[in-house]
C-alpha cells in the first residue's frame, strides 16, 4: 500500500473548506483502496495535542519536508505561518523535487466591513509567487474547488496506479473505445441544461428573460455558465444546491470516480425532490389534523405507519409511493395541497407515467452503483430519467426556501411600537450551507416561529413550516451558517433516535433526546435558560418532541419508552 501524505495549510477562515476537504480524502480514501493507495491528510489540527520543546511551526515545516503534496487555500488574507508553510514547500521542491505544490485562491463576495489591512497581505503573496513563476488556481466554493483538484490529484496518482497495475496484470485489453469516444466528447449536463431552462421558463422571469434574448443560447458556449446558474438559483434552495453538483462533476475531466459521483447526485437530487414535496404534505396534512381527524382507509394508514417506523431511508419508490398517498388523502378529504401545482401532479404519480418510470429507472441506479459496473451510457440515461422528474417539478422554480434563527424585539424608550428583529438565512441554490455567514436580520411588525425552515412562493410570512422533517441544525445549536437536514429514518426498534442528511455532502446527523430536564419552577427554568448549553438542548428536544407528536396525530403511534427493570 502506497502512502501519500498530503498537507493543507489555509488560515483559519477557511475552515470548513479544511473540513470538507477532509471528507473529500476520506471518499477517494475509499475509491483508491482497490490500487493500493492511501491518501494521509496532514492538517495543523492534528499538531494541537502534541507536546513539543520545538515552536509548533517548526513541527508543521518538519512535517511539510516528508509531504508528497502541499495544497495552499486562501481567501482575504495570508498569514504569517501560511505563507511560512508555502515558502517551505517551495524550498524543499527545489531541493528535492517534491512536494508537489497547489495553491487555490477563493473568489466570492465580500462584505466591505469585514475587509481589513490584511487583505495587502494576499495582493503582495500573489506577487510574489507570480514572481517565482508559480501557477495558482482560483475557486468560488467547495464543490468547484473538489471538483477542480480531484482532476488534479488523479493526474497526480496515475504514476502510482500504473504501478499497481502492473504489479496485478499483465495488461487490460478489453478497454472499451467507445466509452472513451463518449468520455471525449463529455455529454454530461447537456439534456439537463437544454430541457429544464426551458421547463422553468414559465416560473422564473429571470429564465424567460434569458431565453427571449437569447434564444439561440446553444450555439454560443459562452451562455453556457449562463444558463445553468439560471438554473440553479430558480430551483427552489435544497434542490438547486444538487443541480449545482451536477453541474460540478460534469464540468471535470473524465475518470471512473466522476461517472460513480455523476450518478449518485442523479439518484439523490430525485429523492431530495421527491421528500421536499411528501414533507410538505405531511406538515400541511398535519396541521389538518391539529384541529380535526381526517378519515384515513386503512391501505393509506398502513403507508403512514410504514413512514415513521422505518429503521433505514426510504427509497426513491417508496417516496413516490408515499407521495401517492397523500394526495389521494388530500383529494379524497378535500384538502386544499400546500403547493397547488401538486393538483396537477397528480396523474403523473400513478403507475406507468413517464414520471414514476423515471423514478424506477433512477432507483434501479443503484444496483449498477453497488455491482462497479456502470458506463457514460447510463450516466446519460440517469440524467434524462433525472430530467424528467425534474420537469415535472418545474413549479417549484416559483418558490424559496428560509431559514428562521432567533426572533429579536427592540422597543427603545419613547417608541410608540417595538419591532421583531426576525434572523434569517436565505436558502439559495448557487450559496454554500454550512459557512460561518451569521445570516440576515429583517425588520418586521410581528414575530414568526423561530428555529424553522420554511417553504414559502412570496411572503415568507405565509409559509409551509417543514420542522421536524427539514431542520437547520445550525440553527438549533446556535452555530453561524446554515446546516440543513433532511429527516432519514428514526432507530424505532433500538434508541428512538432521529437519524437525518446533511444536504452538502449526504453526511448523517442523529438527534438525540436529551436527560436535561427543565426546572418546574420558574424562577430555576429562568436560570436554566440562562446556560446556552441548556437551551441548545431544548431545541433539539423539542424537534424529538415535534416528531413524537407528528407520528401520534398521522398514524395513531404513541411514543415507545424503555426502563430499566428491576
Amino acid at each position: 500500500m502506497k502512502t501519500i501524505k498530503i498537507f493543507l495549510a489555509s488560515s483559519s477562515e477557511l475552515k470548513e473548506e479544511r473540513e470538507q476537504f477532509r471528507n473529500f480524502i476520506n471518499d477517494e480514501n475509499e475509491r483508491l483502496e482497490t490500487k493500493n493507495i492511501k491518501l494521509k491528510l496532514v492538517r495543523w489540527e492534528n499538531f494541537l495535542d502534541a507536546i513539543s520543546d520545538t515552536r509548533l511551526q517548526d513541527e508543521y515545516n518538519k512535517e511539510i519536508s516528508d509531504c508528497d503534496i502541499v495544497l495552499c487555500l486562501f481567501f482575504t488574507k495570508v498569514g504569517k505561518y501560511t505563507a511560512e508553510e508555502f515558502d517551505t514547500a517551495y524550498q524543499v521542491f527545489k531541493d528535492k523535487g517534491k512536494p508537489k505544490i497547489w495553491t487555490y485562491f477563493k473568489k466570492g463576495s465580500l462584505d466591505i466591513d469585514l475587509i481589513t489591512e490584511e487583505i495587502n497581505t494576499l495582493f503582495a503573496f500573489k506577487k510574489k509567487i507570480a514572481d517565482l513563476g508559480h501557477f495558482y488556481s482560483e475557486f468560488t466554493n467547495i464543490d468547484n474547488l473538489l471538483n477542480k483538484y480531484r482532476g488534479q490529484l488523479d493526474k497526480f496518482l496515475l504514476q502510482y496506479e500504473e504501478d499497481a497495475e502492473d504489479a496485478d496484470t499483465d495488461g487490460d485489453d478489453n478497454a472499451d473505445p467507445e466509452q472513451d469516444n463518449e468520455a471525449a466528447h463529455n455529454p454530461f449536463n447537456e439534456w439537463l441544461t437544454k430541457k429544464l431552462i426551458e421547463a422553468i421558463r414559465p416560473y422564473s422571469k429571470k429564465a424567460n428573460d434569458f431565453l427571449t434574448t437569447n434564444s439561440d443560447w446553444e450555439t454560443n458556449t459562452e451562455l453556457i455558465p449562463t444558463v445553468k446558474r439560471i438554473i440553479i438559483s430558480a430551483y427552489v434552495g435544497v434542490l438547486g444546491i444538487q443541480i449545482r453538483k451536477l453541474m460540478s462533476i460534469g464540468e471535470e475531466e473524465f475518470s471512473e470516480s466522476k461517472m460513480k459521483r455523476y450518478l449518485e447526485n442523479c439518484v439523490l437530487t430525485a429523492k431530495r425532490a421527491l421528500q421536499l414535496l411528501c414533507y410538505s404534505l405531511l406538515s400541511k396534512l398535519w396541521d389538518h389534523h391539529m384541529g380535526s381527524k381526517g378519515l384515513l382507509s386503512e391501505t393509506q394508514t398502513t403507508t403512514l405507519v410504514k413512514f415513521f417506523k422505518n429503521a433505514a431511508e426510504e427509497s426513491i419508490t417508496g417516496y413516490v409511493a408515499l407521495l401517492r398517498t397523500l394526495m389521494e388523502i388530500f383529494t379524497e378529504n378535500k384538502l386544499e395541497p400546500p403547493i397547488k401545482h401538486l393538483i396537477n401532479l397528480q396523474p403523473e404519480i400513478q403507475a406507468g407515467s413517464a414520471f414514476t418510470d423515471a423514478c424506477a429507472k433512477l432507483h434501479a441506479v443503484n444496483d449498477l452503483l453497488r455491482q462497479a459496473h456502470f458506463t457514460v451510457n447510463d450516466c446519460t440515461e440517469s440524467e434524462k430519467n433525472l430530467t424528467i422528474v425534474l420537469e415535472h417539478l418545474s413549479f417549484l422554480a416559483e418558490y424559496k426556501m428560509i431559514s428562521i434563527k432567533d426572533i429579536g424585539y427592540n422597543q427603545q424608550r419613547n417608541d410608540k411600537e417595538g419591532m421583531y428583529l426576525h434572523n434569517y438565512s436565505l436558502l439559495e441554490g448557487d450559496s454554500q450551507f454550512n459557512t460561518n455567514n451569521q445570516g440576515k436580520i429583517r425588520k418586521e411588525n410581528a414575530p414568526v416561529i423561530s428555529y424553522a425552515v420554511l417553504l414559502f412562493k412570496e411572503d415568507y410570512r405565509q409559509n409551509i413550516n417543514l420542522v421536524p422533517f427539514i431542520i437547520d441544525y445550525n440553527a438549533l445549536g446556535f452555530n453561524g451558517g446554515s446546516k440543513i437536514c433532511f429527516y432519514s429514518f428514526c432507530n424505532t426498534y433500538d434508541d428512538l433516535n432521529l437519524n437525518y442528511s446533511f444536504i452538502e455532502d449526504n453526511s448523517r446527523v442523529i438527534i438525540k433526546k436529551s436527560r436535561n430536564a427543565r426546572p418546574a419552577e420558574e424562577q430555576a427554568f429562568n436560570k436554566w435558560l440562562a446556560n446556552p448549553e441548556n437551551r441548545k438542548d431544548m431545541n433539539f428536544d423539542n424537534v424529538f418532541n415535534l416528531f413524537s407528536e407528528v407520528k401520534k396525530t398521522l398514524a395513531g403511534l404513541e411514543e415507545e419508552t424503555t426502563e430499566d427493570i428491576l
